[in-house]
């Protein structure tokens, strides 16, 4: 069993839903797991969590800007160097590295140097996401250096898709063996607590969105979304939750209280994801806005597990990864298009057959798609770590 050491930076634990299950499948599984990620108000700096023993840094408060993050990364990436560094001397046999940032590479090369093992688990392709956000290709350009090497640094790489592999392999030079798909899924939990939804025609329709509120993720388009179904599709009366937290937050806030419908529209902000089965099973429609670009179309969105694990119809565009994962069990709206969207909605709400009919679909499909599927890969690949190991040990006692 390893001593396995795993580097965060860019949300606390156990926020990070596919840091946490990872963690926790392979505590479950006898390794030793320690978390390093930043603190959240009122986090303890030490604890146990699951059995995930877990230890937390500040992070400086900066702006949702290029200087912001500049600075929060830099702050994070000392931090967490030294504790890489740290967990090696301690005895660490793994140093699993979380991106983004693409940065801690060093201590992914210092853990081969000492012959232990490199993971890199490739969450975001923060190139495409830094240029989606501040349009800067020169930015992301070094950006693409950074992930390389953090790519060639590792023993493993974990890729949370098919299209992250395939960029593993062609943009990052990785033997393909050394790559395995570990996808996000919905824990067993989500499908315990679906239930059926309302039927009829549905003149007040509950829409909902879950996840960041950020540039990339077409949120900005939520409340766009409520006029049109207003004064396109007679639906003046639809009410919109919106769960989760992020840059744009406070400026939706206050756009849909200027524009007179702060009454139908609920942010929650971030919730214990206990709370999200509950959420989603009072929500007639969710909604995945998340608009046609490089990095979406190769980025899976958890939601929409999620959303199909609580038997709930679904709206988005047809991104590649949203077909992948979701196949013909959501309804798609033609690519970037915001009447094409609204006209699905307002079919859904007034269509209680095809409601029913796309979340047995997506209920069905999303039992293929839960994390214990993708535990089993993960646990196969730690698997075959210590092997490799247990085989450098013996060479080494050999001679």
């Amino acid at each position: 069993m390893a001593r396995v050491a795993m580097l965060l930076e860019n949300s606390p634990y156990p926020q990070d839903v596919r840091v946490r299950a990872e963690a926790e499948s392979l505590v479950g599984a006898g390794h030793t797991v320690t978390v390093i990620a930043p603190r959240a108000p009122g986090q303890a700096r030490a604890e146990t969590v699951a059995g995930v023993r877990v230890r937390r840094f500040r992070l400086p408060v900066t702006s949702a800007s290029a200087r912001g993050f500049l600075v929060e990364y830099a702050v994070a990436n000392a931090k967490l160097h030294l504790a890489g560094l740290g967990q090696l001397l301690r005895g660490a046999d793994v140093v699993h590295l979380h991106n983004p940032p693409d940065t801690l590479f060093a201590v992914g090369w210092l853990a081969r140097l000492l012959g232990r093992d490199a993971v890199f688990d490739h969450h975001d392709l923060a190139p495409e996401l830094y240029e989606a956000k501040f349009g800067d290709r020169r930015v992301a350009a070094v950006l693409r250096r950074l992930e390389r090497l953090s790519l060639r640094c590792a023993t493993l790489v974990l890729a949370a898709n098919e299209s992250h592999r395939q960029l593993a392999i062609e943009r990052g030079g990785v033997a393909p063996e050394r790559v395995v798909v570990v996808r996000n899924g919905p824990p067993a939990t989500a499908f315990a607590a679906a239930r059926g939804g309302r039927g009829g025609r549905l003149e007040r329709p509950r829409l909902l969105f879950l996840g960041c509120m950020e540039s990339q993720d077409g949120v900005d388009q939520l409340l766009p979304l409520l006029g049109l179904l207003a004064e396109a599709h007679d639906l003046p009366g639809a009410e919109l939750t919106l769960v989760g937290d992020g840059s744009l937050q406070a400026p939706l806030e206050a756009r849909a209280e200027a524009l007179g419908i702060g009454e139908q529209v609920r942010f929650t902000g971030r919730v214990p994801h206990a709370q999200v089965p509950v959420l989603l099973a009072d929500a007639d429609i969710c909604l995945d806005p998340a608009p046609p670009t490089e990095l979406n179309d190769r980025s899976t969105m958890i939601k929409i597990a999620e959303y199909m694990a609580a038997q709930r119809p679904v709206v988005a565009f047809p991104l590649l990864e949203t077909r992948r994962t979701a196949g013909d069990a959501i309804a798609y709206a033609e690519r970037g298009d915001l009447d094409s969207f609204a006209t699905q909605v307002a079919a859904l709400a007034r269509g209680p057959e095809r409601r029913a009919s796309l979340a047995r679909a997506g209920g069905e499909r999303a039992r293929g798609l839960g994390w214990e599927a993708s535990e089993g890969r993960l646990l196969a690949a730690y698997e075959g770590l210590g092997a490799r190991r247990a085989r450098r040990g013996h060479r080494a006692t050999a001679s």
